[in-house]
């Protein structure tokens, strides 16, 4: 079997939304951050354990599929901003002074995905809660604080593995701020103003029975920002039960550059959501339970399993570019009409670095 990791990678993205928000909020999520820690746990795994996640991360592949996709993406995200997009990606292991990683394992994380291991008295919840946010906080330029809660450390915590990721993206053809007005947006609980930028430039674009594709290109022409909005018959709802991963790519892959006049709304977004609850709605119940094995990961005698998983991401869209845990962007050509096009209902968006999906939310 072919495994098409950037289709099953998708399909994940699209599920993980539906099992984190009602159509009726605006919500965002990272599936990078998450899956990249999901794939490192991945890797400590045996078993039943492993299985579960592998199906997961990429249903259908192999275990080895699962470490090289999520690997290679955490060591080919640029680092700085001389490509018009800066993203920075960090994973720290935090291990309880009471237990070691075992060398090979350790070793094999380091190696993949740049995790950092890190010593800490766990029980010592206050000033490990402190020192964990610490580092959050810094790895996302102060945009997510207080991700850990000292009394939400379990008293039993053994481990706490955390990936923080943050983006900035500069668009390719940025909207001027004297342009940006104020309008109605047909949201799902009513309309209500919102303000709009506004663009005349070439973007990728195509008009389907499902509704309106657009694509916006950042100046790293490996990233790009896409957003889905339903026919006006339709809605969001609809929209996010019959999206697949095949029918979101095939979508993306088929837009053309033409000159578009674009409103769309500049909005900013902050979402939690309860890993835990989320990844049993998906299936996955061993790495939570008794039997869960993670022989791969320490020599400690007592068995470690996942008691919590915190995912906490942040969006803002404005006329510059965007601030998020991940980005994307594309180049156009030259295209003759001019096709207006109003960003003014509930639409799926997301971020792009090739066809992998960095972020994905909806806005309504």
């Amino acid at each position: 079997m072919v495994c098409s990791a950037a289709v099953l990678s998708s399909s994940l993205a699209l599920s993980l939304l539906r099992h984190s928000s009602s159509p009726s909020q605006s919500f965002v999520l990272s599936p990078l951050s998450l899956n990249s820690a999901l794939s490192i746990v991945h890797d400590g795994a045996i078993g039943n354990t492993q299985k579960e996640l592998t199906n997961l991360l990429l249903n259908g592949c192999t275990p080895a599929d699962v470490t090289n996709h999520y690997s290679s993406l955490t060591l080919s995200l640029p680092s700085n901003n001389n490509t018009g997009v800066s993203f920075k990606s960090a994973n720290r292991f935090y291990v309880d002074d009471s237990i070691t990683l075992k060398n090979d394992y350790q070793k094999h994380v380091e190696n993949k995905y740049k995790v950092k291991v890190q010593s800490l008295k766990l029980g010592n919840k206050a000033d490990a809660a402190k020192e964990m946010n610490k580092f959050v906080e810094e790895a996302t330029n102060g945009m997510i604080k207080d991700l850990i809660k000292a009394d939400g450390i379990p008293d039993e915590a053994k481990s706490i593995l955390i990936n923080a990721i943050h983006f900035l993206g500069t668009w390719k053809n940025s909207f001027d701020k004297k342009k940006t007005r104020k309008g109605n947006f047909h949201g799902a609980t009513g309309d209500k103003e919102v303000e709009f930028m506004n663009n005349n430039a070439h973007f990728n674009i195509s008009r389907t029975e499902i509704g309106v594709t657009l694509v916006l290109p950042y100046e790293n022409d490996a990233f790009r920002f896409f957003l889905v909005m339903p026919r006006e018959e339709r809605n969001l709802d609809n929209l996010r039960n019959e999206m697949t991963g095949e029918k979101l790519q095939s979508l993306l892959k088929n837009t053309y550059s033409r000159e578009v006049q674009l409103s769309l709304p500049k909005f900013s977004l902050s979402s939690d959501l309860d890993g835990v609850k989320v990844l049993q709605n998906l299936g996955v119940n061993n790495i939570f339970s008794n039997t869960a094995d993670f022989t791969k990961i320490s020599n400690s005698k007592t068995r470690l399993k996942v008691s919590e998983i915190q995912h906490k991401a942040v969006i803002e869209v404005d006329e510059k570019g965007t601030v998020a845990a991940a980005a994307t962007s594309i180049g156009f050509n030259k295209c003759s009409a001019i096709e207006v096009v109003i960003i003014n209902r509930p639409f799926l968006f997301g971020i792009l670095n090739k066809d992998e999906i960095l972020f994905i939310g909806q806005f309504v």
